[in-house]
Parts: structure tokens; sequence; C-alpha cells
């Protein structure tokens, strides 16, 4: 299986699948309309010098930040991945 490690400062993350978004109307609208979009995914590693996210955790980051990359497995089957940089990573989602 091939493994994905990260250069300094970079996180590669596995977004969430997208849903539709409603806003406080109750209206469904379409991802594109709003323009400051923001994702949600698991990091899946980090690179070396960053200490407060780690694998597992859940983070916001804008969804046209950092790179795209898609890998196919031995199956076929395709996963799609971001890079990001440390600072593309707008918050951490902490449970209670």
């Amino acid at each position: 299986m091939k493994k994905i490690i990260p250069r300094t400062k970079q996180i590669l993350v596995l977004p969430d699948a997208e849903a539709p978004r409603e806003n406080h109307a109750g209206i469904l609208t379409p991802n594109n309309v709003e323009q400051e979009q923001k994702a949600i995914g698991t990091v899946e590693a980090v690179g070396a010098g960053i200490e407060d996210v780690k694998v597992g955790d859940k983070v916001i980051y804008g969804m046209y930040a950092g790179e795209d990359l898609s890998l196919t497995d031995e199956i076929g089957k395709e996963t799609k991945y971001k890079i990001l940089f440390d600072e593309d990573v707008l918050a951490l989602i902490v449970e209670d």
C-alpha cells in the first residue's frame, strides 16, 4: 500500500463527502453559490514540525486551499486527498 508523508509544515487531509448546503431560510443552494466556502476533513498524516495537529483530527479549511491529490490503490479504487500548509487549517473540531 502507498504511504504519503507530507513535507515539513504540511498536512495530508481526507476531505469529507460534500453535502448540499442549506441557508438560514431553509433553502438549498448549490455549493458554488457561497464565496467563502469551508471544507471539513480528517487528517491522514502530518509533516515534521507540526505540533498542534495530529493524525485522526477533524479540521476545517478553505475549500480551495492547498493542492488536490488523487491516488488509485491496487484494486483500482481512487481516493482524493488535500495537501495543506499548516496555516491553511482554520480550526480543529474538538468533541467535548
